[in-house]
């Protein structure tokens, strides 16, 4: 079955690339030459068409195997669009002729810990560059290799390293109470685990998920039960958390997260995969996350972090496909299915949207968000009455005096105002500003409406003041403020805003109109000309283009007046 949004798609499907489509792409059957290979595939990672890009840089190290740059590129993408056995191939034929490259040692690193030859993970430890990023994960894959070979002593005193290293003390912290716990201390387990929660200023939701684990195997589901209800009641609405308590409630232990010495490999992979995501080394944090996947094909969190790597990527395709691997049971499968209804709607995908979306209602049918995004769809597509249909749907599914909800009564509002049902479209812009009053948006959408029909302007000046602090660089909200002015028959005040906004959004037909305008009211007709052709050539809506057109041939006149 089985996204916000991290990354739109193109204009149209057209644009998209052929990778996310799943279309083999004509040069890579076509190209007979290496170094046309080596050139297309290049511009193809440029584009983010990694797996074509892989296929042609492949196909160009046929011709040169040896080449240590060609060698390198190959092994990389392999490495970070999940092609493991390729990529352990060529990260031995790589540290034959370049011994340094750290990431090509982590694969084969992995590749030994999944067999458990935990002789060759030390010797492939050992042979690691002691440098950046492998000193601190050195320590941590020494420690469980050790807890592997049953040597917990010998596995604390390798860890110890870690624990000098600042800002990894909580990282530190975790791993000692993982090895203790894996290997059979249990008392001392809960020592370390309660420590590093009192520790921490807020602990993440899985070192929450962790602890609980511990503590629900020892028995103690009641303190078990308690760290989640009070992590919940930072974030009441988390579904990993609210699943995690259901599960205590049913007298049920949550499920292991380490069980073995190569699910705490892949812990540590992940935790980096996210570091490396973090700082936007996206390529980076896909080989990691990608090497957890190997050692864990199941770690769910690790496909979504994929799945996002990849939505910010514009790969929303392959996004999509990734997800739809997360089963329906999931305490992430919500989400991840309105992440894939984000993307199918990126996608321009309608049809496929609204099935997802009504998976999703089956699974959830009191939650709003499927019916604020069916709202938001038709929205975009100016299909206002399906719209404001879709945005009551959600409306009867919330605390209408919860302010966190103000947007839905503004989308609301806009799928009226756009029908020309004005009195409830009022309604709703009021109702937003109620429960947030400081939403410029809110602001500008009302005032303006308010302006465009010459009732409370000076209202509308006051809450556009208030609009324009709230965003000065806002071309349309200071537009707004201009045109109010302009109603007021303060020219002068109109023509400055009215400029500044033109500075902002130099190529809006409305913006380019209403200074034409304010010019001819300030004695500076040959400039209103001007603008009135300018506004023209931006394409405005069709209802405008015959009162702009008038106003070059006579001016403003009674007939056409604030257009």
């Amino acid at each position: 079955m089985l996204g916000a949004c991290t990354a739109a798609q193109s204009d149209s499907e057209s644009k998209q690339s052929s990778a996310d489509l799943g279309m083999e792409t004509p040069f890579v059957r076509a190209s007979n030459s290496p170094s046309g290979s080596y050139l297309a595939g290049i511009v193809a990672g440029h584009n983010r068409d990694y797996e074509i890009a892989t296929e042609l840089m492949l196909h160009a190290l046929e011709a040169s195997p040896d080449d240590p740059r060609l060698l390198a590129r190959s092994f990389l993408l392999t490495a970070s669009t999940g092609r493991n056995d390729e990529a352990l191939e060529l990260a031995k034929r790589l540290l034959d002729i370049s011994p340094q490259q750290s990431i090509a040692h982590l694969v084969l690193v992995i590749d030994a810990v999944e067999r458990e030859d935990w002789d060759e993970v030390r010797e492939r430890i050992d042979a690691t560059p002691d440098v950046g990023v492998n000193t601190i994960l050195e320590p941590m894959f020494t420690a469980w290799t050790d807890l592997a070979q049953n040597d917990l002593d010998k596995a604390l005193e390798n860890l110890e390293p870690l624990s000098k290293k600042e800002g990894f003390q909580s990282l530190y912290g975790i791993q000692v109470a993982l090895l203790k716990d894996l290997g059979g201390r249990p008392d001392a387990a809960r020592k370390d685990y309660l420590s590093l929660l009192e520790t921490s200023e807020q602990p993440t939701l899985r070192q929450v998920n962790i602890v609980a684990d511990f503590l629900s195997r020892q028995g103690d589901k009641e303190a078990a039960r308690g760290l989640i209800t009070t992590y919940l009641e930072q974030d009441p609405e988390n579904a990993i958390a609210n699943h995690a308590l259901s599960r205590l409630d049913s007298d049920e232990n949550l499920p292991r997260i380490i069980s073995k010495p190569g699910d705490a490999f892949a812990e540590i992979l992940f935790g980096f995969a996210s570091l490396h995501a973090q700082e936007k080394a996206y390529d980076t944090g896909l080989i990691y996350a990608n090497q957890a996947l190997k050692l864990r094909p199941d770690y769910e969190e690790a496909k979504i972090l994929v799945g996002e790597i990849m939505q910010t990527q514009g790969r929303s395709r392959a996004a999509i496909e990734l997800y739809k691997t997360i089963p329906l049971d999931s305490p992430y499968a919500w989400t991840i299915g309105l992440r894939i209804a984000d993307e199918l709607d990126a996608l321009g995908h309608e049809k496929e949207m609204l099935e997802t979306l009504a998976q999703l209602e089956e699974l959830r049918p009191e939650r709003f968000e499927t019916h604020l995004r069916k709202g938001d769809m038709f929205r975009g597509a100016e299909r206002f009455a399906e719209a404001a249909d879709a945005y009551d749907e959600a409306i009867k599914r919330i605390d209408e005096n919860n302010s966190r909800y103000w947007a839905l009564f503004y989308y609301r509002g806009i799928a009226f105002e756009r029908q020309k049902k004005w009195p409830k479209a009022e309604a709703d812009f009021l109702k937003a500003l109620e429960l947030s009053p400081d939403q410029p948006h809110v602001l500008n959408y009302l005032a303006y409406s308010w302006v465009e029909l010459k009732k409370n302007l000076e209202q509308a000046e006051k809450m556009l003041i208030k609009a324009v602090e709230l965003r000065p660089d806002d071309g349309y909200v200071v537009d707004s403020l201009g045109w109010v002015y302009y109603r007021l028959g303060k020219f002068d005040e109109a023509v400055k805003y009215l400029e500044k906004a033109i500075e902002l959004k130099a190529e809006d037909p409305v913006i380019n109109d209403h200074l034409g305008d304010a010019y001819w009211q300030v004695g500076r007709k040959h400039e209103a000309r001007f603008q009135w052709r300018r506004a023209l050539s931006f394409e405005p809506e069709e209802e405008q283009v015959e009162l702009i057109r008038s106003k070059i041939d006579k001016g403003i006149v009674a007939d056409n007046s604030g257009s």
